[in-house]
């Protein structure tokens, strides 16, 4: 059975959102001190959420405009 083009990226791209809302929520004190602001912890992973999310996207642009070219031919 064969996928539907960028399908996977879009579960990647769910999962990473999903992953920077559990860090914002985070109770275990790992993401925020004990005055509650933003750790060094919360700035990496919210960074590496948010790159990985804006290259996933535009990897699945071009790949779907690649799909959608080669199949106009």
């Amino acid at each position: 059975m064969a996928r539907a083009p960028g399908s996977g990226r879009l579960l990647v791209n769910f999962l990473w959102i999903t992953f920077a809302r559990n860090l914002y929520e985070d109770g275990s004190g790992l993401a925020f001190d004990d005055a509650g602001d933003p750790t060094a912890y919360f700035w990496v992973h919210l960074a590496l959420a948010v790159t990985s999310f804006v290259l996933g996207t535009a990897v699945g642009v071009i790949g779907l405009r690649g799909v959608r070219a080669h199949a106009g031919k």
